[in-house]
């Protein structure tokens, strides 16, 4: 089939200025693109006054369970993307035993048929409307390779055994490795296992990306701790979701940019990825202490049904959230009047409420609401959380060593709308209405460059050569719709999305085509 696009303003994700031109797309390519096309082709598109790039790339996503659920992958091809890097933050679905309990559920939400045990059988299942990426998940590797609860540091043996699994991932196709050190069980990670991965990693010349330790008060170190592991093995390293959390921290966003930057001018090859929200969404078990995290959930069950009734114990509790030592406690550097509830399974009538107003309704302080609610529940629980300034979020924005993310989060009705709806906000607030960057800059970002950070060649540019993923949008129409009670609203001013050649948008109202079974590393 041939598509031709006309009379469209392009934008080819370089950065380079728009241009007038068309474009003819035939087997999944970008066949030609020049100021006039006249050719025979079996669809034609006015693009007259819209913008014509490349479709979007989400260098920091959560897809693994969504892509299984929805193979539309309509709230990404709603908002213009077309490609996502999946099993970050050291959160993944593979490998596994079979027969081993679901993972991440608070994270990745459910799936009924956890079937997999590694990445080809996973894969194999894949039939979606978009290009998917993975990055082989540190959790997962943990909990494959450990006996008995993961939430522990690894023998020699049980590294030795990662290593084993994390070749054979990179080997069949995954991307890089990610690691969410601020999580369970990741956080239990000495040096001697991350560099022994890492090792790994720069064999197979893949990605680190990397949820680093503390985005609070131990912020400095806790960068500098990941630098440090990617001088040593030479990988190269992405900072994810760069933010500094709580009003008091903001002041190191300035200091981290120059230590990153200085790493990069020593020969490090390192970048950072950023969704454009001042706020975020994560577990809301996250809340609680590494060391309780360390628990089975049933003990940890019934660790916090003692802090209901015994008040020594619950101030021991409680003396850790407000005193961390070396790790970010939310509740501390952002208070409960900046904490919602953005899922409940079990008590969907607090969904929206702040933690204080949770306490309120419940006639109890906000620490006891907390605990009671995660006692309570039985499946997802997250939540929204206030953590970094307008001024720091543009300042990250506009450093030339950012890439695009939405961090999206599927676990239910209720979400962030970063989940349906970031590409479009970064565009409609801050180029349409702030006018803080230019489309070219911006999308930029938002593709040729997320391709050059994962080794992606043959897309995220407009070329020809190239496979066509591309989106056609009005700048006039653009516009975000969603809040965080409407967070599934789609954007207006997405008119066309092509993935590997095929009308993507088109099938979200019909049959879903079948562009890609997820992206393998060629």
């Amino acid at each position: 089939m041939r598509t031709l696009i006309k009379n469209g303003t392009v934008i080819d994700g370089t950065g380079k200025p728009s241009f007038k031109a068309d474009l003819l797309i035939e087997e999944g390519f970008i066949v030609s693109l020049d100021k006039s096309i006249n050719a025979k082709a079996d669809r034609i598109t006015d693009a007259g006054g819209c913008i014509v790039c490349p479709g979007f790339m989400d260098m920091h996503a959560h897809s693994d369970l969504e892509v299984l659920r929805d193979p539309s992958m309509r709230h990404k091809i709603a908002q213009g993307i077309t490609f996502d890097l999946s099993g970050n933050c050291g959160v993944g679905v593979f490998p596994r035993r079979a027969g081993d309990r679901p993972a991440f559920a608070d994270i990745l939400g459910h799936y009924p048929n956890w079937t997999w045990t590694d990445f080809p059988s996973y894969t194999s299942l894949i039939h979606s409307a978009m290009n998917i990426g993975f990055l082989q998940s540190h959790g997962m590797l943990r909990m494959r390779a450990i006996e008995g609860n993961p939430n522990r540091r690894a023998t020699s043996k049980e590294v030795e055994r990662m290593c084993v699994l994390l070749d054979r991932s990179l080997s069949e196709g995954c991307l890089g490795l990610s690691s969410g050190l601020y999580y369970a069980p990741n956080m239990y990670a000495d040096e001697d296992e991350i560099l022994a991965l890492l090792r790994v990693v720069k064999k197979h010349n893949a990605l680190f990306c990397v949820h680093h330790r503390c985005e609070g008060d131990f912020i400095l170190s806790s960068v500098d701790e990941v630098i440090n592991y990617a001088f040593k093995t030479d990988v190269k390293l992405e900072i994810s979701h760069l933010k500094a959390i709580g009003t008091k921290n903001q002041k190191y966003i300035d200091p981290v940019l120059e230590k990153i930057h200085n790493a990069r001018d020593r020969g490090l090859d390192i970048a950072f990825d950023q969704y454009p929200y001042e706020y975020g969404s994560t577990s809301l078990y996250s809340l609680l202490p590494p060391s309780m995290l360390q628990k089975s959930h049933e003990d940890l069950v019934k660790s916090l049904q003692k802090a209901l009734t015994d008040p020594s114990y619950k101030k021991e509790l409680t003396d850790c959230i407000e005193h961390p030592d070396g790790w970010d406690s939310v509740i501390e550097l952002c208070g409960f009047d900046n904490i919602s509830i953005a899922v409940l399974e079990t008590n969907m009538q607090y969904r929206g409420l702040t933690l204080t107003r949770c306490a309120e309704k419940m006639g109890t302080d906000c620490y006891d609401a907390l605990f009671t609610l995660l006692i309570e529940e039985k499946g997802s629980a997250l939540m929204f959380d206030i953590t970094q300034s307008t001024e720091n979020l543009i300042k990250i924005m506009k450093d030339p060593l950012m890439c695009f993310g939405t961090d999206a989060l599927y676990t239910g009705n209720v979400a962030h709308p970063r989940s349906s709806s970031a590409a479009v906000h970064i565009l409609d607030e801050f180029c349409k209405q702030k006018k803080i960057l230019s489309y070219e800059e911006m999308i930029n970002r938002m593709t040729g460059r997320v391709a050059q950070r994962t080794g992606l060649t043959d897309r995220g540019i407009l070329a020809e050569g190239k496979k066509a993923d591309i989106v056609v949008f009005d700048p006039v129409e653009l516009k975000d719709n969603s809040s965080t009670t409407e967070p599934y609203a789609e954007p207006s001013g997405i008119k066309e999305v092509f993935v590997n050649g095929q009308n993507a948008f088109e099938s979200l109202s019909g049959e879903v085509a079948r562009a890609s079974q997820g992206y393998k590393n060629p």
